[in-house]
């Protein structure tokens, strides 16, 4: 480069309140409640998103889920994203008024006799209003959707799918849009527990039918007011059950609000079931105990349309508390049932927080699962939360999806890991609420670690646009404000989607810049100010991309001018760069020499970066070193990587293809270090393409486009 010239966002209406260390990546173990959890779990997949069926929903799903280990994807059709075998990969958006066939049965591990399948279908930037149904290749389609959607809004829903007789399931999409699939769960037979419908036992809006004729067509439900609603007995309901899941939708709200689903006669819970908006249409399950008469009431806070749907009903092994109990809120000030879990700040990106969940609010120490509400709150970018058993993997497979400006819940059944705990993982920056709603029995041995600290690598591959706005010279990232260099950034990072990890996007700030004059503190450097720094942070965090801080130190060093950026490092989106080709002697001007670094100064800027890491409990930070010349990282053998960190050396030089791929050569470093990779927009002769970026040895953890 050169120098230049010197209602409340809650889940809790209006109503009286109501450690890491890194996995040992031990394999998940269930439980004898391991069937009742796969039918919750089908039931919570059925009922994900805002799925208001055109017309009743048709026949019974037989059988029990058997959750699988771990969510499959079978489809994704945007261009550049793969499969678990890349069939149906990168096929293109899908046609309005088309029917996708998706085999199920024998891909990824899958077993090849299917009954039933579990899946996660995503409806991913659609092009206009619409809706996706999920059912067997055998049957002719049925007139209920599974999701709903919008223009432009990323939805997913999880549904219990028969299986064809060819281990296929078939799905139709109404409008335009791209499509996702995973395989969460095959089926299995199990008693006193069963999947109905789901059957429609309520909807108020004019025209519009039930499974019996029964609340149909009532009108708006008003502000205030509660409704019983008949279960038992009705869409495949055993006239003697007692507990059942739900889904319950408010169908274009007439004002912000809530709903709360409980037994009739109780007093009213002090955690809301479903949050909603002004003019939205929105779902969320819902777990009941049915009254005496086999009823269920739901209180409507303001004025909405309401649907519901019968899903399953539970034999004895589901236990339901009496009403919801609060045992995590990130938000300051906010109350848990004892006071733990309060507070913590936001997660993301890549945070984890381990949630104490057996022995509290109720639920016994010795429970095998737990049933939550979780709420993503105050969400800063789009992104996901994925809950899952302490001591164990973070799953593929995602519990809830968020975008900023709205606050969104769903239900999730988690098995209960090491010391009772279970894991809460958020993709970008968002609060998070987490209420228990009841437990599951369990009679296997528990893992024996905590959450642990998800690595960056190799789970991801980031791809960054370097520079500085101050000046053009700089680099690319100062070609453009910053939100519009993070839509530069999805177009030169969707190529290396294609590749064999997620792609995550990231600013490389140059906050330390060298120059060639002294600069009123004679050290050869100009610091950005905390308002500028913050407009990148800002743009980072709206687009969900990282921000990495470049430190051009000239005749200070790196250590003494990161701390200068403290309160910035101990968020969760900012990791930290080394530039030593511009850190020189006393007596040496940037840009006449090339500059240098000893492996002890790196470490000791790790050392820092790890406290501040485990002091917050942050996800893991990226410490960059950038370098072109063996030289310029002295005592290369020192080199140390503490907790929370990973040490990424990046090959900085430009020149030809062949002088990249030597220099690549004599800087690359092996595990348990990254690797990263420079290009050059305007340096570089015959710049690599990022298909051949993808074919290096080895291929980069981090490529940074100057």
């Amino acid at each position: 480069m050169r120098i230049p010239p010197s209602p409340h966002p809650s889940t809790t209406p209006a109503l009286p309140p109501a450690r890491s260390r890194p996995s040992s990546h031990l394999p998940r173990r269930w439980g004898s409640w391991r069937w009742a959890s796969a039918l919750l779990t089908a039931f919570l997949l059925a009922v994900t998103a805002a799925a208001v069926s055109p017309r009743p929903a048709g026949a019974d799903v037989p059988a029990v889920v058997d959750v699988a280990d771990g969510a499959r994807r079978l489809v994704d059709t945007r261009p550049g994203y793969s499969t678990a075998d890349m069939q149906l990969a990168g096929i293109g958006r899908r046609p309005a008024d088309s029917v996708l066939r998706v085999p199920v049965a024998g891909r990824a591990s899958l077993g090849t006799d299917l009954e039933l399948a579990v899946v996660n279908a995503t409806a991913v930037d659609p092009s206009d209003r619409g809706y996706l149904t999920l059912f067997s290749c055998d049957d002719p389609r049925p007139v209920a959707s599974n999701l709903n959607y919008t223009a432009g809004v990323t939805r997913a829903v999880l549904a219990v799918v028969p299986v064809a007789e060819d281990g296929t399931i078939c799905v139709y999409t109404r409008s335009a849009t791209h499509l996702v699939i995973d395989a969460a769960a095959t089926s299995m037979d199990s008693a006193g527990n069963m999947p109905v419908g789901p059957a429609r036992l309520l909807d108020t809006r004019p025209g519009r039918s039930t499974v019996d004729g029964r609340l149909a067509g009532g009108g708006v439900r008003s502000a205030g007011t509660t409704i019983e609603i008949p279960v038992a007995g009705r869409g495949g309901v055993p006239a003697d059950a007692t507990k059942v899941g739900l889904s319950v939708t408010a169908v274009d709200a007439r004002a912000p609000g809530f709903l709360l689903v409980h037994t009739c006669g109780d007093p009213l819970p002090t955690a809301s079931t479903l949050n909603y908006g002004t003019g939205q249409t929105i779902a969320n399950a819902a777990f009941a105990r049915l009254d005496a008469q086999g009823s269920i009431c739901v209180f409507t806070y303001s004025p909405t349309d309401l649907v519901v749907d019968v899903v399953a009903a539970f034999g004895d092994d589901l236990e339901l508390l009496t009403s919801p109990q609060r045992l995590f809120d990130s938000r300051a000030g906010r109350p848990t049932v004892d006071g733990d879990g309060v507070g913590s700040g936001p997660l993301g990106p890549g945070g984890v927080r381990e949630i104490v969940v057996a022995g509290r609010g109720g639920i016994p120490a010795d429970a095998g699962a737990v049933v939550l509400n979780v709420v993503a709150a105050e969400p800063q970018g789009q992104g996901n939360l994925r809950l899952y058993p302490a001591g164990t993997d973070l799953p593929n497979a995602s519990n809830l999806n968020f975008r900023p400006g709205s606050n969104i819940a769903n239900a999730a059944v988690v098995g209960v890991g090491a010391d009772g705990a279970a894991c809460v993982y958020a993709s970008q920056t968002t609060h998070v609420v987490v209420d228990v709603v009841g437990w599951l029995p369990a009679n296997a041995a528990s893992p024996e670690s905590d959450c642990g600290r998800p690595s960056l690598f190799p789970g991801r591959r980031i791809v960054a646009l370097y520079g500085n706005d101050t000046a053009a010279a700089l680099g690319v990232l100062g070609e453009q404000p910053p939100d519009e260099a993070a839509d530069r950034l999805e177009q030169i990072a969707a190529p290396y989607r294609q590749g064999d990890r997620p792609v995550q996007g990231a600013f490389e700030l140059i906050a330390t810049i060298a120059t060639s004059a002294p600069g009123p503190s004679g050290l050869y450097r100009s610091v950005s100010s905390d308002a500028h720094v913050q407009r990148y942070l800002d743009a980072a965090v709206a687009n969900g991309l990282l921000l990495i801080l470049d430190i051009q130190p000239g005749q200070s060093d790196f250590l003494t001018e990161l701390r200068r950026y403290e309160p910035f490092l101990r968020r969760p989106e900012v990791h930290v760069a080394l530039d030593p080709e511009w850190n020189v002697d006393p007596g040496q001007v940037p840009g006449e020499v090339v500059g240098q670094v000893d492996a002890t100064e790196v470490n000791a800027v790790a050392d820092y970066l790890s406290a501040i890491v485990v002091e917050e409990n942050l996800p893991e930070k990226m410490l960059v070193v950038h370098q072109f010349q063996d030289r310029m990282l002295t005592r290369s053998d020192l080199l140390r990587e503490p907790e929370g960190v990973a040490v990424t050396i990046h090959m900085d030089g430009f020149g030809t293809q062949q002088q990249k791929l030597t220099t690549y050569e004599i800087v690359q470093v092996e595990p348990p270090f990254n690797n990263g990779f420079k290009l050059f927009f305007d340096e570089d002769i015959d710049m690599f393409t990022p298909a051949e970026v993808l074919q290096l040895d080895p291929v980069p953890d981090l490529i940074t486009y100057q």
